[in-house]
């Protein structure tokens, strides 16, 4: 017999608020833990059984360690210290991902891909058009404005196709000594340009400098990222948290899930 300390994720009765189906990202976690990006071990998914109602499950061996970290927010030379070290301990994780070879580890198995790097971030508009329309509580003709000035506005300056997280920054990772100890939360999980990262990362360019901390990534990642696809993406990632709360408004609006979300 062995002791285990597990973690344990079931989605919501309605599904989950991400409008990624949680198969999904328990594929993306057991490819992952066959490469060299850190993540919890992946033990088991199932779904259909007595167990929570039926609803979809995956177990994961928990961790040791923190979702914050110490003194990050200290004061004076000590606090700028540590800073300076997580900004740089997360940039050195998504140059990681972000230069993983994901055909190696059939991450396009399981997340489709754009055809090439022009096309990585329209590739991912149309994915997130689409789940919009198909899951909006009711039209917004202001939102539908928007996404035809957002579509004009589309670049194809990316530097390759990565694989990119979705959702990352302090509070997303499992710390322990100022390193990251595995990368958590991979509901948002895509292929597509890697400056989005950056725009969902929770303020991660706001610790440090940010051109010294951009630098230091692209030394790592062996490439450069486009200004421009990276302002873009700060709008594009705020319509994406704009849909994936209309997907849980959704659920409460007509019945399946009374809980406030």
């Amino acid at each position: 017999a062995e002791r285990r300390d597990l973690a344990l994720r079931i989605d919501l009765p309605s599904g989950g608020i991400v409008p990624v189906p949680l198969r999904t990202e328990w594929e993306v976690y057991s490819r992952l833990w066959q490469s060299p990006v850190p993540v919890a071990r992946p033990l088991w998914y199932d779904e259909g059984l007595p167990f929570a109602e039926g609803r979809p499950h995956m177990v994961r061996e928990l961790v040791d360690g923190s979702t914050s970290v110490p003194g990050l927010s200290a004061p004076g030379p000590e606090g700028e210290a540590v800073r300076r070290e997580v900004a740089f301990e997360h940039a050195a994780k998504l140059a990681l991902i972000h230069s993983l070879d994901w055909k190696k580890y059939g991450l396009d198995e399981v997340l489709p891909a754009p055809a090439s790097a022009a096309d990585a971030v329209r590739h991912d508009f149309e994915i997130w058009k689409r789940t919009w329309l198909e899951r909006r509580p009711a039209p917004s003709p202001e939102l539908t404005e928007f996404l035809y000035w957002l579509e004009d506005q589309i670049p194809s300056d990316s530097p390759r196709v990565s694989l990119i997280k979705g959702n990352n920054g302090i509070g997303e990772e499992i710390w322990r000594d100022r390193k990251i100890v595995a990368l958590s939360d991979w509901e948002l999980a895509a292929l597509g340009d890697p400056a989005q990262d950056w725009a969902f990362s929770q303020g991660m360019l706001g610790l440090w400098d940010p051109a010294e901390t951009l630098a230091h990534y692209e030394s790592l990642a062996g490439f450069k990222l486009s200004p421009r696809t990276m302002a873009f993406s700060q709008v594009f990632i705020a319509f994406k948290s704009l849909v994936c709360v209309n997907s849980g408004l959704a659920a409460f609006i007509d019945g399946r899930d009374r809980r406030p979300v």
